[in-house]
């Protein structure tokens, strides 16, 4: 049986000994050394041997010197290895270790499969499983391989079987190679066109790391302990659960049947078929499923489990939980056919499968994933308690809902070709899922927020030296993770944003429609999008016949960052002198040369409001590091551009302009405030204007605002974190905690109101992220207040509102000590609300006590009842305490190797760690040791290397900026001290 197992830790007889090997003579003065027969002896004087002894002990000591900086530390005696380090990296080539980064996994394209046929048994007493496989392949060329992949499953060589015509074909030679690759070599030829059949016997493991076939948990409600067995496929898991060609290009279709005990039930991909007896158990059963349309292996999924169902107001879709948590699918259960049928009208094309099951898995490392027909979800993200669950818990279950029933077209019906077009399907479903939910809840307006979601993320990331492009080659599994990430999701977003404002809806959504009827069960990349696109936009004259969307896209999908375009006015002539370059937030200067889409409004002296409906570009930079353009500029009190910024572009004007702005700030829309205060914030962050414009126009907004508008409120609070963080252990951290309660001081005292809470989405927004700021100093009123709930909370039992518990909580937790702190987590271990469990969790980590913060994280090395799924939250709630931050970070380097042996490199968990250290770190001392850090584990660094490239630069451009912007910074809160109110 062919297992991978981990090399674990070295015994005490591989090791270099200590001393030499000594023993006494008769005569106890001289010593002998490796003593044989005593006419062989070899006898040494006690000073050489004294020597002998020392200098062997010293080399010792130099060794173990070398192990311990050369090995990751954490790894202790009987502790595995990562599995990391048990794959490719290992892989010796001709005489040299073949990097992890060189390993290509992709298979050649010489033949396909069109038909699987899986069997598989589960065993969940053993943690094991038994299947067999039958691929129908076509050869696309002239081939005597067959190359597919297997990971971490034990091919039985004699069940492995080639049939072309009901004739056997002769096995030459079959093995494991390189890249998770099974690799047979038949005696013949097949020729182009030839079908065969390949079939194999296999056994593989549950494991608990939530990728593949894995094996869960959960407590139910009476205390019993329960199992399942639940699939993870993407991206590369699918060969962990039965020999595939595990890539989104071969695309086939699957009979799949599953063995499961009488008491469980299955699901997969399509309704359930016939059920059959199984052969070897009277009490088992065989559940087999109907034969799915093509789809690629990442989209398979099954289950075995005792959750429960319940229909929702769609036939074809069926709610599926624990059963003492069933009822709370029924949010859920009503808002997903709303989604379903509104994408339906909108790509004017049917779900094409018969069922949807939406399914609350009890562990589970994404979010929610798309399987086709078969979609699921984290407990946490689905259950929605009216009780307990607060707006935001509704948000987030209707995003993610809109997000995976998006993909059900993008992503499923048409799938990417390669991994290196993630955002293809990634940033379709994150732009769509918009429209999705405010289909379902058009009172939100949660399509105004999405400056401050995916905007503010995309850039927050692709601002930075080490951003990558949308874009780019991946040829394994480790870098095929590692583009799970801000850039595939949220850039992608906006850049088809972007798309979608410069084409027009009706033309950027005809393309969409076409370009999923022509690929629809098939496979694409981006150049046939912008070509469908660009066939749209030639039609109806959108574009130029010399100008293709995907000259346009591709300075946006194939280069990282993105630009600020300078902008003079020349007043005098009525012009507009454009420049671009790429933003960096260290200040880095470099040229760049994207397609920009420019807008523009601006407001006449004599008109009453300027036009901010038009978002249509006027002006076009193809590329040109510089441009003269015409413009109206007479009569004006200011100019605009990116209106609505549905460009990926932030934009500098000229000092006058930007005053102009600054002194209307009032009377202009609510994004357009956001948009200026971001904006002006990133540019002083890098050096490029001064902190007194947006510190002038945030104090001007926030004393005027008299309705607390949310889009600018959350958008200003969510930059002055930034300040926050930054200051917090300088002599200027109370000069910026007074002006912020200044001038927040009207918003403090409406919101911070903990009674007359109503159901209302977008109050309740507001109002949960002024509270966090509002209860930050601990001698505020509403810190006051939260202490006094949470002991109410504590000693009688009442019940504190759901929209206020996070912030009630972190607080107490924050200013009180171990009381609270094991208060709050008896609770978590107690109570049946799935959201209350993640409002303690983060709220845990807010405590300035540094033994429990210790306490807290050493749940993630030991047996707890911290779920694997939960790890980065606890973690993250740690690092981001100011407090907590320097003890996340030893916890990190001192136990790197059991992180990775317990969380494995799906999901990015440890990646989700590392980037978390990043915010409070402003240091050349923090600067130096993350780099050492890493540095230190650079032999195991699985697939958390851009996680640590990210970091590092984010602390390093922390470390720029205070150089940089500290002294001024501290100087104009100084200054203003006494006049933060700007009427």
């Amino acid at each position: 049986m062919y297992v991978q197992k981990p090399f674990g830790c070295p015994k005490e007889e591989h090791s270099i000994p200590a001393s030499a090997e000594l023993e006494n003579n008769s005569n106890q003065k001289k010593y002998t050394v490796n003593r044989g027969r005593p006419s062989k002896s070899v006898v040494i004087s006690r000073p050489l041997c004294i020597l002998m002894g020392i200098g062997a002990l010293l080399l010792a000591i130099l060794v173990g010197l070398v192990v311990f900086f050369l090995v990751p530390r954490g790894c202790s005696a009987g502790e595995e290895t990562p599995s990391a380090l048990t794959k490719a990296v290992d892989t010796v080539l001709g005489g040299l270790r073949k990097s992890e980064d060189d390993v290509d996994e992709r298979l050649p394209r010489s033949i396909r499969p069109t038909h699987y046929r899986i069997r598989i048994v589960p065993y969940l007493n053993t943690s094991s499983t038994s299947g067999w496989v039958s691929m129908v392949l076509k050869a696309e060329e002239d081939t005597s391989e067959i190359i597919f992949h297997a990971r971490n499953i034990s091919i039985d060589k004699h069940s492995v079987t080639v049939r072309k015509n009901s004739s056997q074909i002769k096995i030459n030679a079959q093995d494991y190679a390189e890249g998770d690759k099974y690799k047979i070599r038949l005696d013949e030829t097949l020729s182009k066109g030839d079908e065969c059949e390949v079939s194999m016997g296999y056994t593989g493991v549950l494991d608990r790391h939530l990728k593949g076939f894995y094996k869960g948990k959960y407590i139910s409600a009476r205390n019993n302990e329960s199992y399942f067995a639940s699939t993870q496929f993407s991206p590369t898991d699918a060969r962990k659960a039965f020999p595939c060609f595990d890539e989104p290009y071969f695309k086939a279709k699957f009979t799949i049947s599953l063995a499961r005990p009488f008491n469980m039930t299955t699901l997969s991909n399509m309704p359930l078929g016939k059920v059959e007896a199984y052969e070897h158990d009277k009490s088992w059963y065989w559940d087999d499923y109907p034969e799915t349309p093509d789809m690629p292996t990442y989209l398979v999924a099954f289950m075995v489990s005792d959750l429960q169902s319940t229909q929702s107001t769609d036939h074809r879709i069926k709610m599926w939980a624990r059963n003492d948590l069933i009822h709370f699918t029924a949010y859920a259960g009503d808002l997903a056919p709303k989604i379903l049928r509104y994408f339906e009208e909108y790509f004017g094309t049917s779900f094409p499968l018969p069922k949807i099951d939406i399914v609350a898995v009890p562990e589970f490392g994404f979010s929610a994933m798309e399987n086709w027909g078969l979609i699921t979800f984290r407990e946490n993200v689905l259950l929605i308690d009216p009780a307990t669950s607060t707006n935001s818990d509704k948000r987030e279950a209707a995003v993610v809902l809109g997000h995976e029933i998006a993909h059900q077209w993008f992503g499923n019906l048409v799938s990417p070709k390669w991994w290196n077009d993630l955002w293809l399907k990634e940033g379709f479903a994150t732009y769509l899922e918009y429209f999705g939910v405010d289909s379902a809840n058009p009172d939100w307006k949660i399509a105004e927020e999405f400056l401050l979601t995916e905007t503010h993320r995309a850039m927050g990331v692709d601002a930075l030296e080490s951003a990558r492009a949308i874009s780019f080659e991946v040829k394994n599994s480790k870098q095929i993770r590692q583009a799970f990430d801000d850039i595939s999701y949220a850039k992608g977003a906006c850049i088809i944003r972007m798309m979608n404002n410069f084409l027009g809806e009706a033309v950027f959504k005809t393309g969409l429609i076409n370009f999923l009827h022509k690929y629809q069960y098939g496979v694409a990349d981006r150049e046939d999008l912008f070509t469908s696109l660009t066939e749209e936009a030639h039609k109806n004259g959108i574009l130029p016949p010399n100008v293709t969307v995907g000259g346009i896209m591709e300075t946006w999908t194939e280069r990282p960052g993105f630009p600020v375009v300078h902008s003079i006015a020349d007043y005098e002539n009525n012009k507009l002198l454009l420049s671009q370059k790429r933003f960096f937030l260290s200040g880095k200067q470099e040229k760049s040369s994207w397609w920009i889409p420019i807008s523009f409004t601006a407001k006449k002296t004599l008109d009453e409001n300027a036009d901010f409906s038009e978002t249509k570009p006027k002006y076009w930079m193809r590329g040109e590091h510089q441009i003269e353009e015409d413009a109206d500029l007479r009569n004006i009190s200011w100019y605009l551009l990116n209106v609505n910024h549905t460009g990926y572009f932030i934009v500098n004007y000229d000092e006058k302009n930007w005053r102009a702005l600054s002194d209307n700030i009032m009377n202009l829309p609510p994004l357009t405030r956001a948009q200026l205060i971001s904006d002006s914030m990133d540019l002083a962050s890098a050096s490029l204007i001064s902190y007194d414009i947006p510190l002038r126009m945030i104090a001007r907004m926030a004393t005027q605002d008299k309705m607390i508008m949310i889009i600018p409120t959350l958008a200003t609070l969510n930059k002055l974190d930034f300040l926050n963080n930054m200051l917090y252990n300088t002599p200027a951290f109370g000069l910026f905690e007074e002006f912020h309660s200044k001038i927040f001081k009207q918003t403090y005292n409406i919101v911070t109101q903990f009674e007359g809470l109503v159901d209302v989405y977008i109050t309740n927004r507001i109002r949960r992220v002024v509270l966090e700021w509002s209860c930050r100093s601990s001698i505020s009123k509403c810190a006051h207040e939260a202490r006094h709930r949470f002991r109410e909370r504590m000693i009688h039992n009442t019940v504190i509102h759901p929209e206020v518990r996070s912030t009630v909580y972190c607080t107490a937790i924050r200013e009180g000590g171990d009381i609270e702190w094991k208060w709050a987590y008896r609770r978590y271990l107690d109570t049946p609300s799935i959201s209350e469990k993640n409002i303690i969790l983060d709220a845990l980590g807010c405590t300035k006590e540094k033994w429990l913060l210790s306490r807290y994280l050493d749940s993630l090395t030991a047996g707890s009842s911290i779920r694997v799924q939960d790890a980065d939250k606890v973690f993250s709630s740690v690092a981001a305490n100011p407090d907590g931050m320097p003890i996340a970070f030893d916890f990190l380097r001192k136990n790197w190797n059991a992180l990775l042996n317990r969380y494995g490199d799906g999901f990015s968990i440890v990646a989700k760690m590392i980037r978390s250290l990043a915010t409070h770190m402003n240091t050349e001392f923090q600067l130096s040791e993350f780099q050492r850090f890493k540095d230190s584990v650079k032999q195991n660094i699985s697939t958390t290397a851009s996680a640590f490239d990210a970091a590092i630069e984010q602390v390093r451009a922390n470390v720029n900026w205070m150089n940089r912007n500290y002294e001024e910074v501290e100087s104009w809160l100084q200054q203003h001290r006494d006049y933060f109110d700007f009427v």
